[in-house]
């Protein structure tokens, strides 16, 4: 409709009839993605050329190319295709890339804060294609039912061969104790802090503590219905290339079910970005408001509450249900939950196929999960798997394309969420070694390395210059053993008769700030050290749920910090389309200072104060006035700061070519692009643009 409004201003009606009949061939610029100046010159040249070849020359093409400023006026006016979404059980969730030993997930999905990150190439999820670089035929999805949500896909990072070896003994000719490494510690840039989205995430810490003790009583029989609820959500997530504006509301439906007295467990995917939560009682016609009290997005779990009192006890009280423990093989599992289809509640039944680590689309991490063949349909994410009267699982998402292989979270990672937030108040995601390791199947490479016969383990291959361990481990070193289990040369480890699991397992249920002990091979001497853990941050989020993206505006030139969301604006194919040094930088960045941001300047809203330089987009900004930018707020305390000449820092590059003056700023962008801003234009420059171009705020709350 925007496009088509443009041309009809241009009165080009042959125009508009063409555009009709090859609405198609447009899909693919439709989407979630603002409508771009040069995209959509391209496709009018093309449109009218083909209807009239002759007409139309390089010189010619006053109807079909809008002026900047003006295509800038009508795409920030809204001209901006709502997102197309489909949010079923076979393209829900997106899967966000971690490429190398980084794994695939999700879109507004990418691959979260967390081990699989950092600790090699770890075990490609369900649907991931090893070695896989870009999109993937087949991704698990969630399994909540949406509307007007964007399915996006995602890619994987190499994957392990498991295979099933005998329990490793490592050898130790020498044991010593390894003194922590002297780091020097870097200077801290300002601290970014995140403004919360959804004003319905209460954490409301004297209601959770209450998880930390065990209820007094649980469902049995007939009751465990009672205590299985719909959850009807309405959701809108920001528009990472307009950070001021949303995109249109959608609204899903998911199940919930009874934890502990008056908390309700569902999927972290079935309220993300909510703006408003309803629940229904099993054979109940009335709709309660809800609270979100906690989300977990990494691990896809969240805490709701409801404070009407006449929820909990009409027509019968809802009493909690039991955690059970992680079900054998071929043990048989019923899934309970309200997919679409009806109102009513479902039951179907299978058999545990597998336990493995495996990718949670909705954040794009890797933790262990449960794959079984019950039917997980969209409207089951959230429902409790169950064995007798006690929950093994959580259904929350399957394998499209492939018939009845569905995904439930297994009850340690439940227990390791419900812990974490009756101690902390909220969920301060799971903890990661920040290590990226290898294989060491090769003979003659252990050999190498050192180790004797029958020793096993992985090599590192680089550390995060942030995370703790960092103090204790270093590049080239063989991690044997990881709180005295020994880790196989395939990076596995025992989990039960006759199973694996990657090792990241073991990190990923450890609690914030717990210590672990750590066996290491170093030049041929094994070493025993301890690390503390804690959840590492990345250089570049995975995923932005439950907050607005940051955002500064000087002289109408569009300053973001860089994020896969921002990145799946792109549209559904936007490992393909966007940036590809941003893609680059999102995948395979490495964070080296606490806080540190890759800044982009995202676009320029075209005034007198920045002429010349709408061409600019995309590119990240090095250094303002000579300082190198460390985030968002630190570029914008350069900029509004002290005078230009009073900056430190050393003058290199091509920025050296201007001397410092204090009525000037100067921006320095990759591909050595220089910027300079006139402080007295933008400043008086800063309400015309803000009006035109119909911006609240030229900054965000959270850096103002």
């Amino acid at each position: 409709s925007g496009i088509l409004g443009l041309v009809g201003r241009n009165r080009q009606p042959a125009l508009v009839r063409s555009l009709v009949a090859n609405v198609s061939a447009l899909q693919c610029a439709l989407g979630s993605v603002v409508l771009r100046r040069t995209a959509v010159t391209t496709f009018l040249r093309a449109q009218r050329s083909a209807l009239n070849p002759a007409t139309v020359s390089s010189n010619s093409v006053s109807t079909a190319t809008l002026s900047s400023s003006a295509m800038h006026s009508h795409v920030l006016r809204g001209l901006q295709l709502s997102e197309q979404v489909v949010h079923k059980a076979a393209k829900a969730p997106t899967l966000c890339l971690r490429t190398g030993w980084r794994h695939a997930s999700h879109p507004t999905r990418a691959t979260p804060e967390g081990f699989s990150a950092y600790i090699t190439s770890a075990t490609s999820g369900p649907g991931v294609a090893s070695g896989s670089t870009g999109p993937v035929p087949q991704t698990s999805t969630h399994a909540s039912s949406t509307f007007g949500a964007q399915a996006t896909p995602g890619t994987s990072g190499s994957t392990l061969a498991a295979s099933e070896p005998s329990e490793p003994r490592a050898e130790t000719a020498s044991v010593s104790v390894l003194p922590p490494v002297q780091t020097p510690a870097a200077a801290a840039p300002p601290p970014v802090s995140f403004r919360r989205y959804s004003q319905h995430i209460k954490g409301d810490y004297n209601l959770l503590q209450q998880l930390s003790q065990p209820p007094e009583a649980y469902a049995e029989g007939p009751a465990i219905l009672d205590s299985i609820v719909k959850v009807y959500t309405v959701h809108s997530k920001p528009n990472h290339f307009l950070p001021w504006q949303n995109h249109p509301k959608r609204e899903s439906t998911g199940t919930g079910f009874v934890i502990h007295d008056r908390l309700i467990l569902t999927n972290a995917h079935v309220v993300a970005d909510s703006t408003y939560v309803l629940v229904k009682r099993h054979g109940s016609g009335t709709k309660y408001r809800a609270d979100v009290q906690a989300v977990g997005h990494d691990c896809d779990l969240a805490i709701l509450s409801v404070e009407d009192p006449g929820f909990w006890s009409s027509p019968t009280d809802m009493l909690p249900l039991e955690l059970g423990e992680v079900p054998a093989l071929q043990q048989d599992v019923v899934v309970v939950g309200y997919p679409t289809g009806g109102d009513n509640t479902s039951v179907t039944s299978g058999v545990v196929s597998r336990v493995e680590v495996a990718q949670y689309v909705h954040a794009a991490s890797h933790l262990m999960a449960i794959q079984i063949d019950a039917a997980i349909n969209p409207g089951n994410s959230g429902g409790p798997a169950l064995q007798g009267s006690q929950v093994v699982g959580v259904a929350f998402q399957n394998l499209p394309h492939a018939e009845n292989i569905g995904y439930i979270i297994p009850t340690p990672v439940v227990r390791h969420f419900l812990s974490e937030v009756s101690k902390f108040g909220h969920y301060p995601g799971y903890c990661s070694l920040g290590v990226m390791c290898q294989n060491l199947e090769n003979p003659h490479l252990r050999r190498a390395l050192g180790m004797s016969q029958g020793m096993t383990g992985v090599l590192v291959n680089s550390i995060q210059a942030t995370s703790r361990a960092a103090q204790v481990i270093q590049k080239g070193d063989v991690l044997l053993e990881f709180a005295g289990v020994p880790i196989a040369n395939d990076g596995t480890v025992h989990l039960r008769h006759r199973e694996r699991i990657y090792f990241s397992y073991l990190i990923t249920l450890k609690a914030s700030g717990s210590a672990a002990p750590l066996k290491l091979l170093r030049r041929g001497k094994v070493m025993e050290a301890e690390v503390q853990l804690h959840p590492n941050e990345l250089l570049v989020p995975v995923h932005m749920y439950d907050r607005l993206p940051s955002y500064f505006i000087y002289a109408g030139v569009v300053f973001v910090p860089l994020s896969q969301p921002y990145l799946h604006e792109y549209g559904e194919d936007w490992v393909n389309s966007c940036p590809r040094r941003l893609y680059d930088k999102a995948m395979h960045g490495q964070i080296q200072h606490p806080g540190q941001q890759v800044v982009v300047l995202s676009q320029v809203l075209v005034d007198d104060a920045n002429t010349g330089y709408q061409q600019f987009q995309n590119l990240q900004v090095l250094r303002v006035n000579g300082v190198e930018v460390l985030n968002l707020e630190h570029l914008k305390k350069l900029v509004l700061g002290a005078a230009a000449g009073s900056s430190e820092g050393e003058q290199t590059g091509i920025g050296s070519a201007i001397p410092l003056r204090e009525d000037i700023v100067r921006f320095e962008l990759e591909d050595d692009r220089l910027m300079v801003v006139d402080r007295a234009s933008a400043e008086a420059a800063a309400h015309r643009i803000a009006e035109r171009y119909r911006v609240p705020a030229l900054l965000s709350p959270d850096i103002a």
